[in-house]
């Protein structure tokens, strides 16, 4: 996947009538069978009136925030933290694993 295609898979934007907010994916009990999904709100607002691409730029931002964000030690992608495994190996890199074995 390319940067922008990670950035919106995982960050989305919010638009209010005071701005726009970047938001980062965050999954709870990513091994469950019931992962929970919640958004985070990262960084300043940007105006309501914000360019398109000063939006895209802040969403490619918030993937280098280890807050948010960490790099799979596999793909070498960037994935959201709570779905990189103890390994360093994202989830999507442990199935595929799984089921090559």
């Amino acid at each position: 996947m390319t940067e922008a295609e990670i950035a919106k898979k995982y960050t989305r934007i919010v638009k209010t009538s005071l701005g726009q907010w970047v938001q980062a994916m965050v999954v709870k009990k990513p091994m469950s069978d019931t992962p929970e999904i919640t958004w985070k709100g990262v960084g300043r607002m940007l105006p309501v009136r914000a360019l398109d691409e000063n939006v895209e730029m802040a969403r490619l931002a918030v993937l280098k925030d280890r807050r948010f964000f960490r790099l799979c030690e596999k793909c070498n992608e960037a994935r959201p933290a709570s779905l990189i495994l103890d390994s360093g190996a994202c989830q999507e890199c442990v199935s595929e694993s799984k089921a090559m074995a």
